[in-house]
């Protein structure tokens, strides 16, 4: 807890300060009011440690839970926020102005996990490139840039690294049927079915993909 004694953090439970051995505040709102200034202020951290301070004392103060979740959304804690935003609306589904705020959350969320994605995507792609320039050979260096490919929504970026994978191993159902979905999905239907009955007449009994190959062949064909 937070002694306004001393200004300084206290850690110990004892209900008095660790510090300079005054008590410490017991009041909710004492430390709502002063999250609430310190957000004013631009002092979000301050806020976020007044703020969690009011609602340890008071689990069912909402307007401090609601501005916890706030403050932390400013800090980029998108995650904790929503933690509490839903306790908010378990409480009160109507409280003012939260439904706005989980909104905001979750765009949050969106916005960081796109930029995440969007960095991961750049650095598969430059490692597969790497590993590919490093050893023209490699299968599953070509196999996995053609499925990065696809897992973009990209089959035609995808086809090219599919075939060469092919190219170097040509007995393989995963690649014929990764093959296949990619012809599929660029609407080249003849090729699709070749592709899809070599994966089936290559998987093994025991291949983890012989009912995906089994279903998407019934598919080309009943469409054929």
């Amino acid at each position: 807890m937070y002694c306004f004694e001393c200004d300084s953090y206290s850690s110990g439970k004892s209900g008095t300060c660790t510090i300079c051995g005054q008590p410490l505040v017991s009041d909710p709102d004492r430390y709502f009011r002063a999250g609430m200034e310190a957000m004013a202020l631009g002092e979000i951290d301050r806020a976020i440690m007044f703020l969690k301070d009011c609602v340890a004392l008071a689990p069912n103060h909402l307007s401090g839970r609601y501005n916890l979740g706030i403050a932390l959304c400013m800090a980029g804690e998108y995650d904790e926020a929503n933690e509490q935003f839903a306790m908010v609306e378990d409480k009160d589904p109507d409280f003012p102005g939260l439904g706005t705020a989980m909104g905001q959350a979750a765009f949050g969320l969106y916005l960081y996990h796109t930029e995440q994605g969007e960095s991961c995507r750049k650095g598969m792609l430059e490692y597969f490139s790497r590993a590919i320039e490093q050893d023209p050979d490699d299968v599953d260096a070509h196999f996995s840039m053609g499925n990065a490919y696809m897992a973009m929504g990209m089959p035609a970026k995808a086809l090219p690294w599919l075939k060469h994978a092919l190219k170097l191993q040509s007995d393989t159902s995963a690649i014929h049927f990764a093959l296949a979905k990619a012809y599929k999905a660029v609407e080249s239907y003849p090729e699709a079915i070749t592709s899809a009955r070599k994966a089936a007449e290559l998987s093994k009994p025991n291949d983890p993909l012989a009912d995906d190959i089994a279903s998407l062949l019934a598919e080309l064909e009943a469409s054929s």
